[in-house]
């Protein structure tokens, strides 16, 4: 991340990094509020500040929770290692915590103050679209999940709101390794996120459920234990939940039960007619998918 946050397109402009403070890492960590306060906290009697808290309109009533924008190098500055090294560190710490401290890098050419704020307009509008809080930006998860799940329109509708972001980076489910946020600048530009993009926000919680539970016990499995995580895992993630849900499977233990046994067997399991024989029994009592399964005695090739 160093040389790409000091190549020539990003040097002449802002650097900032995007933390969480819903998250408080200990004390002693050198990215906590209090480390960052320390390094970064003696401001300029004249000029921006280097951390500046972003007042998401849900939580600006105690500013220490709100997410704090640091200003990691001026325009024409070049940029340490140091704490990039540390920031790549905890990004891989939590790139399955349900809710993460590193949130992003962004290169623009605004200032802190009106950053933080463009953020917030971009939040509530967002919002307002949807008739619910949605700050995608400080989740992570949501960022990658909008770029593998959406449609090029629906990507290129969230871009088109960040004309002034140079460039977005966030931390994947990926060993915390950064993506960058792109969208085909061909693409037509609509007034919302499809309709098709939107049921999946409906079903995200569990999604999410599904992939973190997945990537933090597959390893137990002898034919997972020396595989990476699959690229492909929020797709696959997202179509098993859809299925369940199409099958008449609404109990969660049911979905994620569904979920895990498709990502480790796919069509093995998910087309095993000895296994949809047990979805009617689980309809008419939720949560007992699992145990029918197992009372079937039902056994699967890997």
């Amino acid at each position: 991340m160093i040389t790409e946050l000091n190549k020539k397109d990003s040097f002449n402009k802002y650097r900032y990094l995007l933390v969480d403070n819903l998250v408080a890492l200990n004390s002693i960590s050198p990215l906590s509020r209090n480390s960052l306060i320390s390094l970064f906290g003696k401001d300029n009697v004249f000029g921006e500040k280097k951390l500046t808290p972003v007042l998401r309109s849900d939580l600006d009533y105690d500013p220490s929770i709100c997410p704090t924008l640091v200003k990691l190098a001026d325009p024409i500055e070049f940029l340490e290692s140091s704490i990039i090294d540390e920031v790549s560190k905890q990004a891989e710490i939590e790139c399955f915590w349900s809710k993460r401290y590193i949130c992003a890098y962004i290169v623009s050419d605004l200032k802190p103050s009106i950053l933080a704020n463009q953020f917030i307009s971009i939040g509530n509008n967002i919002a307002n679209t949807l008739h619910e809080p949605y700050y995608p930006f400080f989740e992570p998860f949501r960022m990658q999940f909008l770029q593998e799940i959406g449609s090029n329109e629906d990507k290129a509708w969230l871009k088109a709101q960040f004309t002034q972001i140079v460039h977005y980076y966030y931390p994947s489910i990926h060993n915390g390794k950064f993506i960058q946020y792109t969208a085909n600048d061909e693409s037509t530009v609509t007034n919302n996120w499809s309709t098709h993009y939107c049921l999946h926000l409906k079903q995200f919680r569990m999604i999410r459920t599904l992939v973190n539970a997945w990537a933090n016990n597959r390893t137990q499995f002898d034919e997972q234990k020396n595989l990476p995580l699959n690229d492909q895992v929020i797709l696959q993630a997202t179509q098993l939940v859809e299925q369940a849900y199409q099958l008449g499977l609404l109990d969660a233990a049911d979905i994620l039960f569904w979920g895990l046994n498709g990502l480790r067997y796919g069509k093995i399991f998910t087309e095993y007619s000895k296994v949809l024989e047990q979805i009617p029994k689980a309809q008419k009592v939720p949560g007992t998918l699992s145990k029918h399964v197992i009372d079937a005695n039902i056994h699967f090739e890997s």
